[in-house]
């Protein structure tokens, strides 16, 4: 008798639905992507708003550090009593006069005295210092700016004296000349051929440096000479000189307000005092 071989069809062990997704699904998948995005998007949105405010602040404070440093190095090289003033409305300008070399003068002619030599002390004499201004004693703007005699042009010839070290030099005047006062300590300098300004610009909120114009009785508003911005976003600038006294040197005060707008509160204020004196 043979064996039966019987064949039975295999049942799977279970039957697996496959689901889609509903649309209420999609719906809230859509939502919930939707809130995440925005709010990725603000938050990086606000990081590039913050970034670009501080690099567009670094800038304004670079700038202006740039020019209130300048400002004051030039102003610590100006000659005694030569700072001034004038605060309008919408131009307001610092002027000085730059001082070119200094030192002590052995002959001078002084009142009542006239005459026109001059023997100078000083070392690293320069041919390109004829021609330039040369004050005695200047304790007013007037004795810069003005006629007053303190202040003229070293027109002439100049030898030196010959001592070895050139230490000396014979200055001949082209014309007779007498200085009103003698210097206490016989200090002379010798001045830039032209003044420099500062000007501050309501207008347009800009900080320029004049420079290449005459020397004037009257501070000119602004200088006829050419100008170089320094800087801009200025809101407000204030400039104040304190006379010598006999405790101090004069001292200037440098108010400068850097930004984009009135409320901004990026401020300069500085205390530049003047180390040379008559």
């Amino acid at each position: 008798m043979r064996p039966t071989i019987q064949v039975r069809a295999l049942q799977p062990l279970y039957l697996k639905k496959q689901h889609g997704f509903t649309l209420i699904e999609l719906t809230i998948v859509i939502v919930l992507l939707s809130v995440l995005a925005l709010g990725l998007s603000s938050y990086i949105g606000l990081g590039a708003t913050m970034y670009s405010d501080a690099t567009e602040r670094e800038q304004v404070l670079n700038q202006s550090r740039f020019v209130a440093e300048r400002l004051q190095r030039e102003l610590r090289n100006a000659a005694p009593n030569s700072i001034r003033t004038n605060n309008a409305a919408l131009l307001r300008c610092i002027e000085f006069a730059p001082i070119l070399a200094s030192g002590v003068y052995l002959q001078a002619p002084v009142a009542p005295d006239a005459g026109n030599e001059l023997r100078l002390a000083m070392l690293s004499w320069q041919g390109t210092y004829l021609g330039s201004p040369f004050t005695i004693y200047p304790r007013e703007l007037a004795d810069i700016y003005g006629n007053s005699g303190s202040t003229i042009l070293l027109a002439g010839t100049e030898q030196d004296d010959g001592d070895g070290n050139s230490a000396t030099r014979t200055v001949q005047l082209a014309s007779s000349h007498s200085f009103p006062l003698d210097s206490p300590e016989q200090r002379f300098y010798l001045l830039a051929a032209s003044p420099v300004s500062y000007c501050f610009n309501g207008v347009d909120g800009s900080i320029r440096r004049y420079s290449n114009y005459s020397y004037s009785a009257a501070q000119p508003l602004p200088p006829a000479g050419s100008a170089d911005l320094m800087a801009s976003d200025v809101q407000q600038v204030r400039f104040a000189v304190n006379d010598a006294v006999l405790t101090r040197n004069s001292v200037v005060n440098l108010l400068l307000q850097f930004g984009q707008s009135p409320a901004s509160d990026m401020f300069f204020n500085y205390e530049v005092h003047i180390p040379n004196v008559p």
